[in-house]
């Protein structure tokens, strides 16, 4: 019995968690995917990221690792800005506070989704 207790408490021990940009870096591209897929089935994109289903299987959250709500936006051409702050919550920054941006265009050259 204490063999098992010392074996579960190790195994704690050698879990590995995920960096806070990486785990931010991952929801960030899910949260692309859903906008792209909400865009086909509507064809339109998405006026919040409220209105986006969820993925089964999949982390979509749409708050950063620091709790706060991604930043989403687009243009008139369809261009999709999503970002996170960082740690600080402000402008710029550097390691775990520098800001994530992730730019892209929701339609192909043909104006598909």
């Amino acid at each position: 019995m204490a063999a098992t207790v010392i074996l579960v408490a190790a195994s704690f021990l050698l879990i590995e968690t995920i960096p806070p940009r990486s785990l931010t870096a991952t929801r960030m591209f899910v949260t692309k995917r859903r906008i792209v897929q909400y865009a086909r089935q509507h064809d339109r994109l998405p006026s919040d990221l409220s209105d986006l289903p969820p993925m089964p299987n999949y982390d979509t959250a749409t708050r950063d690792t620091w709790g706060r709500a991604l930043d989403y936006s687009y243009d008139l051409s369809g261009v999709v800005t999503l970002r996170s702050l960082g740690a600080d919550k402000r402008l710029g920054g550097d390691g775990d506070k520098r800001d994530m941006i992730g730019v892209f265009a929701s339609r192909d050259a043909e104006g598909h989704w």
